[in-house]
Parts: C-alpha cells; structure tokens; sequence
C-alpha cells in the first residue's frame, strides 16, 4: 500500500482536477470543503450533517415519470441487513439520528452496509422495493430516509405488521403482496421468512465490516437468475444451488 504522505494526497487532488474545466474544479473544491467540514462536526460530536454539492446527482438517475410497475416486488429487512445502528458511536462515520418516542428523543448512530446505496439504485430499475422491518415505525422511517434519500424505497413496512409468536416478529408476505410468485425477501434472521421459507434468501448480518461485498454479489446474483415471467421460488432455489457459500439457507 502506498503510503499517504501529505505530498502524495497533492498528487491526487491535483491528477482529479488535471482534466476537468474551472467551473468544475471550483465545484469540487468546494464540495470537498463542505464534506471535510462535516466530518470536523461529526467527530466533534454534533448532530449537524454537513453534504457536498454533488449529494443530488446520486439521485439524478431517479426517474420522475409515473413508473412502470414491477413484476416482482423484493422486500428487505433493515437492520443487520442494510444498515447497523448504535446507542454509542462507534466511528466518525456514524450519522447520528434523533428518534422521538413518545415523549422521549433517542440518539441512535447508524452505519450504512457498503454498496446499500448502490444496491438500492440498481434493483429499483428491476423489482418494487420495500422494507419490512421488526423496528418501529419512528425509528425504522428517521433510517430509511437516511439510507434511501432518492425514495428508491416504495414501501415500508413496520413492527406492526408483523406477526408476533412467542415474543418473536415474524414477516408475513401476503402482508406485501398476495402473490407470492413474484414476491421474496432478503432478511438477515431466519424468523424474518419462517412464515414464507421458500420466498426468502438469507444474507449474512453486517455490523461493521467495511469490506463487506454481500449486497454487491447479492445485486449480480438477482440480475442473472430473476427473469420475467419466472416463480421466484423456482428462481431463489437455482441461486441456492449456484451460490452456496453466501446463500446462507
């Protein structure tokens, strides 16, 4: 590994900006000025989220017509699954998130799963997204709108959609969709699925690992083996056979 000297740091900034016009080397550099101060907020603990110029263009992708709507619909769970969330932060890349809960505000400071973002742009061109999730409706929304800012995200699903067994929240997909041909989940917890096993695919559950590739294999996995016109049961059971090692079940 190269090490990052302050010379090879002046190396970079300037082979970036080598090839681009003034008015977008303007823009970067004052972008960059914008995310490096908020990273100074952050660690210093305040609540203020400081976001560069270009934090739009991650959405200009985003189609703004009426939709054409899905054949299938994809339900993801939230936590451990897409994003890891603390009471304490952890590292400076937390965001921290203020939920208010009845007459109480609670700090939560959450991690995104590396390539989520990207995860969720790609597959909305191809299924409904939705989450379902055993978080409660004011936490679970104060995430997803961090996580999703684009609304890649059509549905949300709560605590009080689930059906609780023996103090365990168990996600019912007829709740979703009554068509469970053209409907499957990726949860990080078996009980997620227990009601509708052949309509779910495990994933491993993600903490903090920032080499984590789960979600980028999860995303080509689903491109090449979901195909129109297909049951989806008939599809998860093919990429249970190919991808054995990361399809957990």
């Amino acid at each position: 590994m190269e090490y990052i000297s302050k010379s090879n740091i002046a190396k970079m900034v300037g082979n970036t900006l080598a090839n681009t016009s003034a008015t977008e080397r303007c823009k970067k550099i004052i972008s960059w000025s914008w995310e490096m101060l908020g990273s100074i907020l952050i660690m210093m603990g305040s609540p203020i989220s400081v976001k560069g110029l270009d934090s739009d263009d991650e959405c200009k992708d985003k189609i703004t017509v009426k939709e054409t709507q899905k054949e299938f619909t994809l339900v993801l769970d939230l936590d451990e699954t897409l994003i890891h969330s603390d009471m304490e932060r952890t590292s400076f890349l937390d965001e921290e998130i203020l939920v208010k809960i009845g007459n109480n505000i609670e700090k939560y400071y959450v991690k995104i799963r590396p390539f989520a973002r990207d995860f969720l742009k790609a597959l909305s061109k191809y299924f409904e997204l939705v989450v379902f999730t055993a978080a409660i409706k004011e936490y679970a929304d104060k995430v997803i709108d961090y996580l999703d800012p684009c609304g890649f995200i059509k549905r949300r699903f709560y605590r009080d959609s689930c059906t609780k067994k023996d103090g365990v929240f168990y996600k019912d997909l007829t709740k979703v969709n009554s068509n469970l041909d053209k409907t499957f989940i990726i949860d990080n917890s078996f009980s997620g699925m227990q009601l509708n096993p052949q309509n779910g695919i495990l994933i491993k559950s993600w903490y903090n690992d920032l080499k984590d590739q789960e979600l980028k294999i999860y995303e080509a996995m689903l491109k090449k083996y979901v195909k129109s016109k297909d049951n989806i049961i008939k599809s998860i059971s093919q990429m249970k056979r190919k991808y054995p090692k990361n399809v957990l079940n």
